[in-house]
């Protein structure tokens, strides 16, 4: 895997009442600093934690990319076990395409997954 990204290997995306997206991921130990989510629309987003911190989504479930796709920004929260450690809103930033072979850190599609399995 690419030296400066890591992989979020456990994470949910809920839809709340009012249609907000949050998405639960394990806590870290230091605090966020300007959390920005960019994704294009497929397989895999990049979580933006703070400037030195990439942490990628693989795998995103195909029936909440475009609900992922419209949002303006999503609340992240961090859980250690079944407890809540912190939330925050983190920016969206829709692009065309992330600039990153998935194939090279060791990731395919969410198709290829489900075959695997």
């Amino acid at each position: 895997m690419a030296a400066n990204f890591t992989k979020e290997n456990k994470f949910v995306i809920a839809e709340g009442e009012e249609g907000e997206l949050y998405i639960f991921i394990e806590a870290k130990k230091n605090l966020p600093e300007r959390p920005k989510v960019i994704y294009d629309g497929k397989d895999h987003a990049v979580f933006l934690r703070s400037p030195s911190e990439k942490i990628i989504l693989d795998y995103i479930h195909p029936e909440v990319r475009e609900k992922l796709r419209q949002a303006a920004a999503v609340i992240m929260v961090e859980t250690i076990l079944e407890n809540i450690k912190d939330s925050y809103l983190a920016e969206m930033q829709i692009v065309d395409n992330i600039p990153v072979d998935w194939k090279k850190i060791g990731l395919s599609t969410w198709e290829d997954a489900v075959l695997k399995s």
